[in-house]
This record gives structure tokens, C-alpha cells and sequence, in this order.
């Protein structure tokens, strides 16, 4: 009773616990500022190094986290460059080389992780340059990206660039996606997701994720107007998610192929991209309990699923997962399932308990059976050997022998008859009286005296001899055994059974 309750207890704790996070909307955050080694609490962006460290920029500096520390790389002026086609916001990458490259508007500057010098780009000449999701770098002069891939300038701005396994894709501010393949350099395909005439709604920026489904997803932003594309490359085809004239919106992140992140000034937009259903968080909650309502500049998602959010003013922001709230409630279940299993397991030794006793007690059931038999066979030895004659109801003189022997006839012819009508329904003392040639009360005097044993016994006791032996064959079920022993129900049979034998006929068959 005292496991019911607690199981009971607990299934409340734990709806209470996921019903109190599933109206925070999101898990509770851990928070990184200036206090844990920053240089600033204004987030611009966030990435993770193939090493699993993190890039954390600020104003003109990039943080290093790896594990509790934190390196930090400011901006030289002389180490920052112009590149005239780069018209966008802030963006960040990381390449093969352990170089970490920032862009924002029209100008770039990158450093060596491993060297922690700045990269020059004086031998370059470059107008812009991007870093595909591999991680390859590919400068751009012009209308030529690479070394052999051209362009036609009346397909706008290349905003974007990212490859698969065969094929690069490059995104222009016409909508105009132009794939070339990577081997040979020429152009395989264009497309666009929408008309031309729409193009100009959402010309000035794009940010393009490749998803782990190996599809693009493109957030487009013109001067009052957004749209969230999805292109699959294997289909050739376009899906809008959805497109709105009300907001602002800053970064992507794709962390499955059902799910998008975007930030924006008013929080963290959730959309599922099965239905295109958005939800806006507009507060997070601290580990320390504390309540936020901030925006936000970027969100990133790590290689083990953990959730980073970078604020205006407020520092990082990290959980384990944007749905770890139901890891809590996974966390109870876990628990509820660990204790159902004790409890099973205490239910079942307290049966095996009982099992045991019961059984000790048919042993010593039996031993008692044993040896009052065998004080009775020696009382009658004794009373034979004391008693040679003795005269019968008719006067007559006889050997006990003799009498012994007429009394074990009749027993045996008794048995018998009841054997032979065991399947016959009602087969009651007068029967066996009349089979046996005597009245109901002589059968009454006679079995009395020679087993002590009523007549109504006597045929009770053979039934359950009979009915044991074939629980020990294991053959039959109790309801088939009951019949064939000559009860009229099966209930009745296990009651008289566990009455003589002190166990139920299951337990006597194992």
C-alpha cells in the first residue's frame, strides 16, 4: 500500500513538473556573460568548431570557449578588408584551416586559431568570399567564383553559396539559384522559387542552412518583406514555409529536418516545418529561476543538440535542448518505471514467500500422515498378535487373519465400484450400497468400522486419489480433471482438494 501511494505521488509530481514547463515554453537556460570571461554581453554570433569548441563574437572580438575557458581575439584595422560585393550583415565562418572569418558589411577579417595571427589577404583579389557547410573556403572576384566557375552579372548579387556531395548552388538577390557541378565547373540548372516580379520583395539579404535531410532552407529578407523557402536539390523543387511583412528577423538554424529556429528583436521564433505552424517565445527562464524578456541576435544548435541563444545585452544563453523540458518528465517516467519494476519484483518475493510456506506446510502435513500411519500399522500389529480369534456378529469363531483378509476383500470390492462409476454423475452411498449387495447402513457400520471412515468419505477420498494422480501426469487442465473425477464443478473439486491435501490442485501439480 505504502508503493501505491508513493507511485501515486510521483505520476502527480511529474505532470505538475511538465505542466509548469510546458507553459515556460522553453527549458531553463544557463547563462554566460562578462562575468565568465567575455568581452561584451552583445551577442553577434555563434558557432561550433569541428574540435566541438565554441565562437563566440562580440563588438570586434572573438571568444574562444573551450570548456571553462575562454580565449579571446580582438579586430586590427590593418588587418580588416573591403570586399565591394559583400553588401550583408554580420556573418561568421570557420574553414578547414582553423580559420575563423568575419563579414560585415563590405568588409572581412579572418585569424588563425592555431597560429593566432591574422590572415593576410593582400595577395588576393577578391569582391567577396563564402564558406560552403563543408568547411571549403571560396573566394570570389566578380562574377567568378573559384577558379572556373562564371556567372552572368544579370542574375544579381551572389548572396549565398553552399554545396552537397556532386554540385555547388549559388544564391542571387534575383531569387535565381544557378547549380554547377563542382568537377567539371559548368552549369547543370537554374531555378527560382518564385516570379521575377516577386524578386524584388526580398532582394536585400539571404541566409541559406543546408538541414540534415541534405535539403537548403533560405530565409530571405527584403525591405518590409520575409520569406522561408525550402529547396530540395534532388527534386529540383520549391516549398514556401511561410512569408510575412510583419518583423524582423536575424539568424537561422535548421536541428532536424521538422524543425527551424529564426531569432528576432521580439525572442525565438519555433517553426515546424511539416506545417509551417510558428511559435514565438518572447521570455526564457533562467537556471537561477529569473525570467528574461529579451531578443535575439543568433541561435545555434551543437553537434549533441544543446541550444545556444546570443542577446542583445544579456549574454549567451545555453540548455541541452530546446525540448529538454521533456527530458524532465522522461526523467520521472524513468523513475516511475524503475520503481513499478521494485514493486513488481517485492509483489512477486512475497508470493515465492508464501509459495515456500505453503509448501512447508504440506511437507509437514505429509510427514504427520507418514508417521500416524505407521503407528497405526504397528498399533494393529500389536492388536493381531494379542488377538489370534474373535467371534463374529453371527456367533461365529474365526483367525483375525481370516477377518483381515474378508475386510480388505470388501475394501477392494468398494474401491472398485466406485472406480467404475467414477464418470458417472450422482454415483452416491446408496449406489455403492446396492452395487455391494448390503444396505446403506450396514456399508454405513462396516466401513466405520474397518477405515473409519464414513461411506459419504470413503468415495470422496478415491475421487481425490484418482483426481491427484492425474495432476501429477500434468495432462489434463483442473477443469477436465474435475470432471473426470466425478465432481460436479471444478470449484467444488478445488475446495475438497485443498481441504484434504492443504494445497490448491495447481500448486499440488508443480
Amino acid at each position: 500500500m505504502r508503493l501505491l501511494i508513493l507511485f501515486l505521488a510521483l505520476i502527480v509530481e511529474s505532470l505538475n513538473v511538465f505542466s509548469q514547463e510546458n507553459n515556460e515554453g522553453l527549458p531553463r537556460f544557463k547563462m554566460l556573460t562578462k562575468a565568465d570571461g567575455l568581452l561584451s554581453d552583445s551577442i553577434l554570433h555563434i558557432l561550433q568548431l569541428d574540435d566541438g569548441r565554441m565562437v563566440i563574437t562580440t563588438d570586434s572580438c572573438i571568444n574562444i570557449i573551450d570548456g571553462d575557458s575562454v580565449r579571446q581575439f580582438h579586430v586590427k584595422p590593418h588587418s580588416v578588408y573591403n570586399i565591394r560585393n559583400y553588401t550583408g550583415h554580420y556573418h561568421v565562418y570557420s574553414d578547414t584551416n582553423d580559420n575563423i572569418w568575419v563579414k560585415d558589411n563590405g568588409t572581412v577579417w579572418c585569424i588563425n586559431l592555431k597560429t593566432g595571427q591574422y590572415v593576410s589577404l593582400d595577395n588576393y583579389k577578391i569582391t567577396d568570399l563564402f564558406v560552403d557547410s563543408e568547411h571549403k573556403l571560396w573566394m570570389v572576384n566578380d562574377t567568378v567564383v573559384g577558379h572556373d566557375i562564371i556567372y552572368r552579372s544579370e542574375w544579381g548579387q551572389l548572396q549565398d553559396l553552399d554545396t552537397d556531395s556532386t554540385d555547388v548552388f549559388l544564391f542571387f538577390s534575383s531569387s535565381k539559384v544557378a547549380c554547377y557541378d563542382i568537377d567539371s565547373q559548368k552549369l547543370k540548372y537554374t531555378t527560382e522559387p518564385y516570379d521575377t516580379a516577386e524578386a524584388k520583395f526580398y532582394n536585400q539579404t539571404s541566409l541559406v542552412v543546408k538541414g540534415k535531410d541534405k535539403c537548403f532552407y533560405q530565409l530571405r529578407c527584403g525591405e518590409s518583406r520575409y520569406i522561408f523557402l525550402k529547396f530540395n536539390p534532388r527534386k529540383r523543387e520549391w516549398r514556401t514555409i511561410f512569408e510575412t511583412n510583419k518583423g524582423v528577423f536575424h539568424t537561422l538554424c535548421v536541428p532536424n529536418d521538422k524543425l527551424a529556429l529564426i531569432t528576432c528583436p521580439q525572442g525565438l521564433w519555433e517553426i515546424n516545418l511539416d506545417t509551417g505552424e510558428m511559435q514565438l517565445h518572447s521570455q526564457v527562464i533562467t537556471t537561477e529561476g529569473d525570467t528574461l524578456h529579451t531578443g535575439f541576435n543568433t541561435v545555434y544548435c551543437d553537434d549533441k543538440g544543446g541550444i545556444w541563444l546570443g542577446t542583445y545585452n544579456d549574454g549567451v544563453l545555453y540548455a541541452d535542448g530546446l525540448h529538454a523540458k521533456k527530458s524532465y518528465f522522461i526523467y520521472y517516467c524513468t523513475a516511475l518505471l524503475i520503481l513499478l519494476i521494485i514493486s513488481i519484483l517485492f509483489v512477486f518475493h512475497q508470493y515465492a514467500l508464501r509459495q515456500r510456506k505453503r509448501e512447508h506446510k504440506l511437507m509437514e502435513r505429509l510427514r504427520e500422515m507418514t508417521a500416524t500411519a505407521s503407528m497405526l500399522e504397528k498399533q494393529t500389529e500389536d492388536k493381531q498378535k494379542s488377538n489370534i480369534y474373535k467371534t463374529d456378529e453371527n456367533g461365529r469363531t474365526m483367525k483375525l487373519d481370516d477377518e483381515k483378509n474378508e475386510n480388505s476383500e470388501f475394501v477392494m470390492r468398494a474401491i472398485e465400484m466406485v472406480k467404475l462409476n467414477m464418470n458417472t454423475p450422482g454415483y452416491s452411498v446408496e449406489r455403492l450400497a446396492a452395487d455391494l449387495c448390503m444396505e446403506r447402513t450396514g456399508l454405513y457400520k462396516k466401513l466405520t468400522a474397518i477405515l473409519d471412515q464414513t461411506p459419504t468419505l470413503f468415495i470422496r477420498n478415491i475421487r481425490l486419489q484418482h483426481a491427484a494422480e492425474m495432476l501429477k501426469e500434468g495432462q489434463l487442465t483442473i477443469s477436465e480433471i474435475a470432471e473426470k473425477a466425478g465432481f460436479s464443478s471444478p470449484s467444488y473439486f478445488s475446495k475438497q482438494f485443498q481441504e484434504t491435501y492443504g494445497c490448491k490442485p495447481s500448486e499440488y501439480g508443480k
